[in-house]
């Protein structure tokens, strides 16, 4: 008995609370973020925290039990139902989507493996200008199905990947046909009940006291948000929940207690960057899985890393800080990883050096300019037809817009001009040379 106390001691000393603590009080303090997070080890949760509002106008502070719009990770949960209805022989992967919707685009080539790992080549409706028009708005599936209808494929199925939500609004469709019942009630039989998660549904359009608002930080301060009617996301994004729900979903499936190992496999599988409903998560030589959201104001995040049974869920209402970064402060507290928790402090800008960064600035690879200027106070920077945005000094050559992941670092030459900079965002890294 006494070794196997030691042991459970052993698992579960990975937890700097005090760190998660002081990272999580600096988010909190200088405004970068609402959300909730926890961490799991081997099914428990050992770490959960909220900082900043649910609902700032009547004053309501999260808490563990504040229920966010997952955005995208409800994929995982509609891919999960996808293949339990395949395990059931009530569909198979190669069945086309002709047969549910013959009017689409290719939907006689276009199998319900193309719709789960993004191959089908149908065009995301988010990305058209018009979905501003109607986001809002309920959608009947008639109404989803006539605007899929007008959009021209962008490629041939299965010729490659490009992630497009309207594959995933499809298969939750699909699943109604199936099953003759309405997605919300499949999510609770086939999911819920068998994961214990006791917090996760489909969101309506009727306000919830439990439910996040939808948040950005603009102008110094948090301001509402677009909330997008429900209707339209449906399987592609319409879940609600908490962190501590959906490590216990993840835990599941990885545990097999979801899928027939067969079903769990071909849902890993990843092919040009995608599974099915998956994505992996790497960190280091540390390979994980899960997914990312976003909707609205809402940001989130979900992972898993089978070979240490670690879990971690960020789920944001509003944020003023790059998840992606969150996501890596988390891990690198968790395996003891060097990392510095962030003071967010201003450095204050030397306005001489400053003014010799301004000019126009001309990129061949993006065929775009960007122009930096001094505003007031502060150092901005605007690409050609786009809005001004503020740049924070990190030093005096490199300067960042936390909000939007981006870091431009000038570079000097030997007479103490400013001949280029380099900007990096999400992995790309571009010269700019100034005219």
């Amino acid at each position: 008995m006494l070794a196997f106390l030691l042991l459970q001691i052993s698992l579960f000393a990975q937890i700097d609370t005090a760190k998660f603590n002081q990272l999580c009080n600096a988010l909190d303090t200088h405004q970068k973020g609402m959300l909730s997070m926890c961490v799991s080890e081997n099914g428990k949760i050992t770490y959960a925290n909220s900082i900043g509002y649910a609902d700032i106008e009547k004053n309501r502070k999260a808490d563990a039990h504040t229920l966010y719009h997952i955005g995208s990770i409800t994929k995982m949960f509609t891919a999960v139902m996808m293949f339990q209805l395949i395990d059931e022989n009530k569909v198979k992967p190669d069945t086309k989507l002709s047969a549910f919707f013959p009017s689409l685009p290719n939907s006689n080539s276009i199998t319900v493996s193309n719709l789960m790992n993004h191959r089908s080549g149908l065009h995301n409706f988010t990305d058209d200008s018009i979905y501003a028009t109607y986001m809002e708005k309920p959608m009947t599936e008639a109404q989803l199905i006539a605007v899929f209808e007008k959009q021209a494929a962008d490629f041939e199925p299965d010729t490659k990947a490009s992630y497009s939500n309207t594959n995933y609004v499809l298969l939750s469709l699909i699943i109604e046909k199936l099953t003759g019942h309405s997605y919300a009630d499949e999510l609770q039989k086939r999911i819920c009940k068998k994961a214990n998660l006791f917090e996760t549904k489909v969101a309506t359009n009727h306000p919830e006291p439990q439910i996040a608002r939808s948040y950005a930080f603009e102008n110094g301060q948090w301001n509402k948000s677009t909330e997008t009617d429900m209707s339209i996301p449906r399987g592609a994004g319409a879940i609600v929940s908490t962190p501590a729900d959906l490590c216990h979903f993840i835990e599941a499936l990885f545990a097999g207690k979801l899928l027939s190992e067969a079903s769990f496999n071909e849902m890993k599988t990843i092919k040009d960057n995608y599974g099915k409903g998956i994505f992996q998560i790497p960190f280091g030589p540390k390979k994980g899985y899960g997914h990312t959201g976003g909707i609205d104001g809402f940001e989130s995040v979900l992972g898993y890393f089978p070979d240490d049974k670690l879990a971690f869920c960020i789920l944001s209402n509003g944020m003023n800080y790059v998840l992606n970064d969150l996501s890596i402060a988390v891990l690198s507290l968790y395996y003891k990883k060097p990392y510095t928790i962030p003071t967010f402090e201003k450095r204050i800008l030397n306005k001489e050096e400053s003014a010799s960064l301004e000019g126009m600035y001309n990129s061949s690879v993006a065929s775009m300019k960007i122009t930096i200027k001094m505003n007031g106070d502060k150092i901005t920077a605007q690409a050609t037809g786009q809005p001004s945005f503020p740049l924070d000094k990190v030093s005096d050559l490199e300067y960042k817009f936390e909000a939007a992941g981006v870091k431009i670092l000038f570079t000097k030459d030997k007479e103490g001009n400013i001949p280029s900079f380099n900007l990096m965002q999400g992995g790309m890294n571009l010269v700019f040379e100034k005219e």
